[in-house]
């Protein structure tokens, strides 16, 4: 019975390391949250917080502002991620808190989120910026290997 041998240790543990982490994150889904919290004006009087994808923020805590930044009603979003208020009551600003560090600022009036955020590769789909990061592990761990290696073969190479 022939073995393939193992040259490098450091790499086959380094490998062997990744592939248990990678594997664990697959076989959790249920623990992975959105990295990014959204707001949207649906229509006068309702609010919609999301996460990246559209995954409603449930029980997200939202602050309606006036134009001197004073509180005028507070509450929280309904299962579905849902804010209802009265459009009359002047309101500004809307700020959602989710309580696990995800924030997000709307502007009433503009409609927009508050300027000072930037979201790069809002346009690029979920599933290729997946790919694209998984992909550059790859190079990591293929760059670390033959990093690892180069100073073998000089060593041999020398003897």
């Amino acid at each position: 019975m022939s073995r393939i041998p193992c040259t490098p240790a450091l790499p086959a543990k380094l490998c062997l390391a990744a592939a248990l982490v990678f594997i664990m994150g697959l076989s959790q889904p249920d623990c992975a949250q959105a990295h990014r919290m959204l707001m949207q004006e649906k229509e006068p009087g309702v609010l919609f917080v999301y996460y990246e994808g559209r995954v409603p923020a449930a029980e997200a805590a939202v602050t309606l502002l006036d134009e001197q930044d004073e509180m005028l009603l507070q509450g929280k979003t309904d299962t579905e991620g849902h804010f209802y208020f009265d459009p009359r009551l002047g309101a500004r600003v809307a700020r959602a808190d989710d309580g696990q560090g995800h924030r997000v600022v709307y502007d009433l009036e503009k409609s927009v989120l508050e300027e000072g955020f930037l979201f790069i590769g809002d346009d690029i789909p979920l599933a290729l910026r997946v790919a694209l990061g998984v992909g550059i592990i790859f190079i990591l761990f293929g760059a670390l290997y033959l990093w690892s290696t180069r100073g073998r073969r000089k060593k041999n190479a020398h003897s």
